[in-house]
C-alpha cells in the first residue's frame, strides 16, 4: 500500500504528544506516525471507519519492528480496554498494510509492543530523593516489576507480539530507549 509520505514521517518526540500538544518524551528519532497510517488504511480499507491504532512504528531491521503507544498519564489513570483495542488493532493493521505476505506467526516473531506511561504527570507531585528513587528502582528490579505486563495487554504476548512492554517514561528513557535505537 502507498502512503502520502509528507504525512507519515515524524519523530518519537512528536508522537508522544497528546491530544492538547503536550509531549513527555524528547527524542528527535525517525519513526512513522502510525495513527496516520492506519487512518489512510481505515480510508481505503474500512470505508472511513476507523480503528484504533498505537501512535509510533520504527522498523528496525526485518527482525525488530516496534509499536509504540504513549501513555502521557498515571498507569493507575489508564483504562485496560483502552490500550487492548490499540493492541489488537495496530497489530493487524500492520499485518494488512506492511506484511500481507506474512503469515500472523512471521509477524508475531518480530514485533514488539512498547507502551510508555508518564508516572510524572501530577500537578503536585512529591519530590523524591534521588537515593529513594535508586533504592525503590532496585528494589523492583529484584522483584522484578519491571518485567510485568501492564493494562491487561499479556494476553498478547506470545499471540500477536514476541514481547510486550509496559514501562514508566523514566525508565524507558534510560534503558529500553538505549536498546532500541542503540543511542541516547
Amino acid at each position: 500500500m502507498q502512503f502520502d509520505e509528507s504525512k507519515i514521517y515524524s519523530t518519537l518526540g512528536e508522537r508522544s504528544k497528546s491530544d492538547n500538544g503536550e509531549g513527555f518524551i524528547e527524542s528527535n528519532q525517525k519513526v512513522y506516525d502510525f495513527d496516520e497510517i492506519t487512518k489512510e488504511v481505515a480510508n481505503r480499507y474500512r470505508n472511513k471507519k476507523p480503528a484504533a491504532s498505537c501512535d509510533a512504528l520504527y522498523l528496525k531491521d526485518e527482525r525488530h519492528i516496534y509499536l509504540f503507544e504513549f501513555k502521557n498519564a498515571r498507569k493507575s489513570h489508564i483504562g485496560k480496554n483502552f490500550c487492548s483495542q490499540k493492541a489488537y488493532d495496530s497489530a493487524l493493521t500492520l499485518l494488512f498494510a506492511f506484511y500481507n505476505n506474512l503469515s500472523l506467526e512471521e509477524l508475531r516473531n518480530r514485533l514488539y509492543l512498547v507502551v510508555v506511561y508518564n508516572d510524572d504527570y501530577v500537578a503536585e507531585k512529591e519530590q523524591e530523593s534521588k537515593h529513594f528513587q535508586y533504592f525503590k528502582n532496585k528494589l523492583e528490579s529484584l522483584a522484578g516489576v519491571r518485567d510485568r505486563t501492564l493494562f491487561g495487554l499479556e494476553v498478547y504476548q506470545g499471540v500477536l507480539y514476541k514481547k510486550v512492554i509496559t514501562v514508566e517514561k523514566d525508565f524507558f528513557m534510560e534503558h529500553i530507549y538505549k536498546e532500541i535505537f542503540g543511542e541516547e
